[in-house]
């Protein structure tokens, strides 16, 4: 018999998987994160030795930890070819060709004496969705689009409906849009729910899955990266080094990034101007976030943590290949002025803030920092579109005759594009911290993009 535990990376949306024989106990990772040690700790722990690690593809929004395992643990790490089965213990892993989300895309099939259990599907089957196609570009997403729907359709077609179905993608990936949450479902709630699944019209499945959220740009070389082989970073990484007030405010002189890693009510109390609103938040894509807006070369610095979140700001960047952390701010914002530095401070709104201003027509140019999809779904009347990673190149069309509300869905990213505006120079900058549905539907306020 064979178990299955699972390993979130919250902030990426995605989860890896250790499947075992605990009675010959011998394990497998499935898409291995690279901090290595959460799975060697639970093997340990159960008595296992962790024998292979297999990747689903080549993946594009993490580092691949499989290298790690076999420098720590002398893992096996060769990909298995497919319909190439790999024994362990009592059960055997079948690698399926499964592409689409990437050209050599591999989910791994469970077998127990010779009968189907378990897929671990990667990006090609998730909960409620399949991963996105176009990664390598326009001109071959439609082409794997083809593939994705073949993978649906053709590939899995003869595996039964009741297998659990294990995806690495889910909810909050970039890589894709999940219908649901969590990381484990049935290939048969799949195909009566899953509306890839359900729609075998080519046209119309290459429509859906062609329309997707834009992702971030440090994908654009991860998958570099994974192909050469990330640098070992060992079991446990030391702690980020302290800094003095003087050490950070010559690092950014020199160029470095201050990722300031509190709440964003947090921040408008005070901050080092120049820094970046990223708050290690449970639930949001901290390091995505980064890996967006921060070219990987430049040093980074984090501000505002304790000892815990700045080691898991670190664990969180390190993931996606984001090693060159200077340190962090010893002493937090009370040191930064302590040293004779001043903070710079946002103003914080509220749900009757903003109705106040609309329903008064109070002078405040509103700036909606959603993403596409969610302006054509409604926006406020008069409000600039300028999506979070757009600010640093677009906040000069900005007016800044009246002050600048910044507003996302809930608050988080306005809290990024409020800190971009200042980066840009802008002076009045006003942080919407409140839900967008709970000030604009109330108030009837949002309209939709004619489509």
């Amino acid at each position: 018999m064979f178990s299955v535990q699972p390993f979130e990376a919250k902030e990426l949306g995605n989860a890896s998987f250790l499947v075992a024989d605990p009675d010959a106990k011998v394990a497998a990772v499935i898409d291995p994160f690279r901090d290595v040690d959460i799975y060697l700790t639970h093997a340990e722990k159960l008595g296992f030795r962790v024998t292979h690690a297999l990747d689903t593809h080549i993946h594009n929004d993490f580092v691949s930890g499989a290298r790690e395992l076999k420098a720590l643990a002398g893992t096996h790490i060769d990909p298995l070819q497919p319909d190439a089965d790999l024994a362990l213990g009592s059960f055997t892993l079948r690698a399926l060709h499964t592409p689409g989300h990437t050209p050599e895309h591999r989910s791994y099939l469970v077998l127990e004496q010779g009968q189907p259990k378990a897929l671990f599907s990667g990006g090609a089957v998730m909960v409620g969705g399949t991963a996105r196609t176009d990664l390598f570009g326009p001109a071959s997403a439609t082409r794997l689009g083809l593939e994705s729907l073949r993978t649906l359709q053709v590939r899995l077609r003869g595996l039964p409906d009741e297998i659990a179905v294990y995806p690495t993608h889910g909810s909050g990936s970039f890589c894709g849009i999940s219908g649901g949450a969590g990381h484990e479902t049935t290939l048969g709630t799949e195909r009566l729910t899953n509306p890839y699944f359900m729609t075998t019209e080519v046209m119309q499945f290459l429509a859906r899955i062609l329309d997707q959220h834009r992702y971030p740009t440090y994908y654009e070389d991860m998958g570099a990266i994974n192909t050469a082989g990330a640098p070992l970073i060992g079991r446990r990484p030391a702690p980020p080094k302290k800094l003095q007030a003087g050490d950070v405010a010559q690092l950014m002189k020199d160029g470095a990034a201050v990722i300031d890693v509190r709440r964003g009510v947090d921040y408008d109390k005070g901050h080092i101007a120049g820094s970046y609103c990223v708050g290690l938040l449970p639930g949001e894509a901290f390091s995505a976030w980064v890996g967006w807006l921060v070219d990987r070369r430049r040093k980074i610095v984090l501000a505002g943590g304790n000892d815990r979140q700045n080691q898991e700001a670190q664990r969180q960047l390190l993931r996606i290949g984001f090693d060159n952390i200077a340190g962090t701010l010893d002493g937090g914002m009370e040191a930064w002025e302590a040293s004779g530095r001043e903070l710079s401070t946002f103003e914080t709104a509220g749900i009757e803030d903003m109705a106040r201003w609309i329903i008064s027509g109070e002078e405040v140019t509103v700036v909606d920092a959603r993403d596409d999809h969610e302006w054509g779904s409604g926006h406020v009347p008069g409000a600039i579109h300028m999506y979070v990673p757009d600010v640093p190149h677009h906040a000069h069309d900005i007016p800044t005759t009246a002050p600048v509300a910044v507003h996302c869905g809930v608050g988080y990213r306005a809290g990024i594009a409020a800190s971009l505006l200042e980066q840009a120079g802008l002076k009045r900058i006003i942080h919407v911290n409140a839900p967008y549905e709970d000030w604009a539907g109330r108030l009837h306020l949002a309209e939709t993009v004619p489509t």
